[in-house]
């Protein structure tokens, strides 16, 4: 199948019904002059361009973990996108743009598991998935600030020039994201350049918290600098991996977070996103979590005393500032020992993930929304990992092969689970993330949330709504946090 676009001809291939541009160049090579610089346009080509695979991702450290998933392959030039969408003629279709997650350091927008063959059929959309620079390349401020978030914006413009030539409608763009995905999906709704060109957006287990200072941007690029042994412009990648490992490990105590991450720098991000949440709110936004995120890093074989647990939990009281962490600690421990359903294998661990779940995104995830104050759904994913014999629950990323129905992928179904009840769901999931990208909101069954009715749909076998704070363990913490 061959299209027009505003750089020269591609041709892509057709499989199945679905047909796929894979590797194709939104911005110049971010090579030599262009490595720690914004995006520049791609190059015109003549002749006819093949899309037929993928190109490389970021570099990148390796990953190892349950359900986390690395790039097979790596380079700087990396600034790429694919794009599926149904190989039937007809346009005015709804456009998805992908935002893998990764931490702001791993991630490939090329993964198999974001193949959006699957919903560009079953919805009648397209699906794009960009790459963008992580790590020291992407958000240290060599050169330039927040080069990885504007590899994001470049990726929207090029879907604002060239979304119709693959059937979609460029007034009609969802992005699209999961973890620091998520975050990148708050960050872009903060942002002045990035908000005329898209028009409704969806964050799966991320929110607007994870945002450095300016400040603290520039530590980290001093730091990285110091621990190499040659200008960064010099360095080869795996110097600069190796820095970037040197400096994670010295700032990420003082951060409290991984320092490569964006931060307010006066233009993309002019203000820190939550302070913008009311800014974007005639943007809808589906946000949600997983039920069980924390669990994906939380070992079932870990030991935790009684008093490392109330330890554990009273640190991190005193970092929310609480007025009272020794009685908050107890009596959170009482409660969920005789209230919550945990794990009996390892009960102190499995509450040591809850509470990280609590505070790293339903928190966040809740002060957003009410900062929000209008046009925004919340979800949570309850659907359990038979990964571990159990211990993960409805971990981190659990939700997204069910976004694209990609149970098919190495690996997956042990991770995720599969069969007609993961089909069954995945379907769900699939048309209600397209219907909200048609129509800016979801079916009716499912309502906006509010301070007032803080509705929230749950996704599992069975798909209901019920109220946030009907569930004991967040009303806890919705007084505790007095959020």
């Amino acid at each position: 199948m061959r299209v027009e676009i505003d750089s020269g001809a591609l041709r892509g291939r057709v499989d199945d019904g679905v047909a796929r541009f894979l590797g194709v160049p939104f911005a110049a090579s971010s090579v030599g002059a262009l490595r720690f610089a914004r995006p520049q346009p791609a190059s015109h080509w003549r002749g006819v361009r093949e899309a037929v695979e993928r190109a490389p991702a970021a570099p990148q450290p390796p990953t190892i973990g349950v359900g986390v998933r690395g790039a097979n392959a790596t380079s700087e030039d990396c600034l790429y996108l694919n794009v599926f969408t149904a190989a039937s003629s007809g346009g005015g279709r709804p456009v998805l743009v992908w935002i893998h997650g990764g931490g702001y350091v791993h991630g490939d927008g090329g993964d198999a598991l974001f193949d959006g063959g699957r919903m560009a059929l079953a919805q009648n959309c397209v699906v794009v998935a960009p790459n963008y620079r992580l790590g020291l390349w992407g958000f240290a401020p060599f050169a330039e600030r927040n080069v990885g978030l504007a590899d994001q914006i470049a990726a929207l413009r090029w879907v604002a020039r060239n979304a119709a030539a693959f059937g979609g409608d460029p007034h009609n763009v969802t992005v699209i994201g999961e973890s620091s995905g998520a975050m990148s999906v708050c960050n872009l709704l903060a942002s002045p350049l990035a908000r005329p060109l898209f028009h409704r957006a969806i964050a799966q287990s991320g929110a607007a918290n994870h945002v450095a200072t300016r400040a603290q941007a520039d530590e980290t690029a001093a730091i990285a600098r110091a621990e190499l042994v040659c200008e960064a412009s010099e360095a080869d990648v795996e110097q600069l991996l190796a820095a970037q490992h040197a400096t994670t490990r010295r700032l990420r105590p003082a951060h409290h977070a991984n320092p490569l991450r964006p931060h307010v720098d006066g233009d993309l991000l002019p203000r820190h996103p939550f302070d913008a949440a009311a800014d974007a709110a005639d943007i809808p936004l589906i946000i949600g979590m997983n039920r069980d995120e924390f669990r994906l890093y939380v070992r079932p074989s870990v030991k935790v005393t009684d008093d490392e647990l109330r330890g554990f939990l009273e640190r991190r009281l005193a970092e929310h500032r609480l007025d009272d962490p020794p009685g908050t600690a107890a009596r959170l421990v009482d409660h969920y020992r005789t209230e919550r359903p945990i794990d009996r294998r390892n009960p102190n661990a499995a509450i040591v993930a809850d509470v990280e779940t609590e505070l790293r995104f339903r928190d966040p995830m809740l002060r957003y929304a009410l900062a929000r104050g209008r046009n925004t759904w919340l979800y949570q994913f309850d659907w359990p990992s038979p990964a571990l014999r159990g211990w993960l629950g409805a971990t981190h990323a659990v939700e997204i092969p069910f976004v694209f129905g990609n149970f098919d992928v190495a690996g997956i179904a042990k991770f995720a689970g599969a069969g007609p009840d993961a089909s069954a769901l995945s379907r769900e999931m699939m048309a209600l993330w397209a219907t909200f990208a048609r129509d800016g909101r979801p079916p009716e069954r499912w309502p906006a949330f509010s301070a007032n009715d803080r509705v929230q749909l749950h996704l599992d076998r069975a798909i209901e709504c019920r109220r946030t704070n009907d569930d004991p363990t967040v009303a806890l913490w919705d007084e505790v946090l007095e959020r």
